[in-house]
């Protein structure tokens, strides 16, 4: 297996002489940046700071760069994710007006609009990327308000109880409970966490859902089989109940700091109908080893790309991260 230094520097110098000054920067962020990268199984995050947006003239230029790249690197084929910018739409933030061009696993080259939960990446890119070209991340990239991100994190929370629905693989399974707790962490101290610190840290915030995560944490880093039977009633019951407790502890405004010692309180005994009124719990729905309650489906925010749910990291990597939640709660999703 080529090493990802070497991939990266392979196309950082592709990069460099096919785009020249309008690639004003490019940097690192997720997994090989925060300290839990697996070679076999981890995608190469990258963000791509240009001088103007991009076009599908661009876009042209870009699709013969990855296919090259990827000839080069078949190993690496399908793993590389490239999110690219302008320095004037990351300014412009929470402006609508611009367009961003986006690759990952699963996810073909396209143009999409640099919506405002696109911040989460910007931030985290901004306050620890890895500079492959061009000035540090944290002088090209303006510092993104925190309430900012808080906003975006809500907004993608707000959403997964309804994404869950559609993740019955074990690997797409497993995304969903490690993004979300990576969420909960980001929400609590501010701090971007790989998966597998924010799972142990969650383990301890909420030790009655500590199986749940353990086994999680242990198919996405150890020995996940796609066959696997995986843990679907008790990820959707999960799901919705964290993801209730989030919006509880945060309510009163997006801006607001969330209480994390109200979350962990409430985790298990929220009442999710009650956050969205007009949407009843399912009766008599039980979840896992100890009846644990799902809530209400919930709607989809519109600015927000929706995972993909056949998402299987021991064969293609991390395809689950469109808007990878974008989510990684994308960004939260990101590493």
């Amino acid at each position: 297996m080529v090493p990802p230094d070497t991939v990266l520097s392979d196309l950082r110098e592709a990069w460099r002489r096919t785009l020249a000054d309008d690639l004003l920067g490019l940097y690192v962020h997720g997994s090989l940046v925060a300290g839990d990268f697996d070679v076999n199984r981890s995608d190469l995050d990258l963000l791509a700071v240009l001088a103007s947006d991009p076009d599908e003239k661009l876009l042209g230029v870009l699709a013969d760069l990855h296919a090259d790249l990827d000839r080069r690197h078949p190993l690496w084929a399908g793993r590389i994710e490239v999110e690219y910018v302008s320095l004037d739409a990351v300014r412009a933030v929470p402006g609508r007006d611009h367009v961003i061009a986006r690759i990952s696993p699963g996810e073909a080259l396209h143009l999409l609009p640099a919506t405002t939960h696109r911040v989460v990446t910007w931030a985290a890119v901004h306050d620890y990327g890895r500079t492959l070209l061009g000035p540090p991340a944290g002088e090209l990239l303006p510092a993104v308000e925190p309430g900012l991100v808080r906003a975006a994190l809500r907004d993608h929370v707000r959403d997964w109880p309804a994404w869950v629905l559609e993740m019955t693989p074990p690997g797409a399974q497993s995304y969903a409970v490690l993004t979300l707790c990576r969420a909960y962490q980001r929400l609590c101290d501010g701090r971007q966490l790989s998966k597998r610190q924010a799972a142990e840290q969650t383990i301890a915030a909420l030790p009655r859902w500590a199986d749940l995560i353990v086994w999680a944490r242990d198919w996405w880093y150890d020995s996940g089989q796609d066959s696997d039977p995986g843990r679907v009633d008790e990820v959707k019951a999960f799901v919705h109940e964290v993801s209730a407790a989030i919006l509880t502890a945060t309510d009163g405004g997006q801006w607001r700091e969330m209480d994390c010692d109200a979350a962990t309180k409430q985790a298990g005994i929220v009442d999710v109908a009650a956050i969205h009124p007009g949407q009843e719990r399912r009766p008599g729905a039980t979840h896992g080893p100890a009846g644990r309650r799902a809530g209400v489906d919930l709607p989809a925010h519109p600015d927000l790309e929706r995972p993909r749910s056949g998402m299987s990291p021991r064969t293609t990597s991390h395809e689950l991260r469109g808007g990878k939640v974008e989510r990684d709660v994308t960004a939260a999703g990101k590493g």
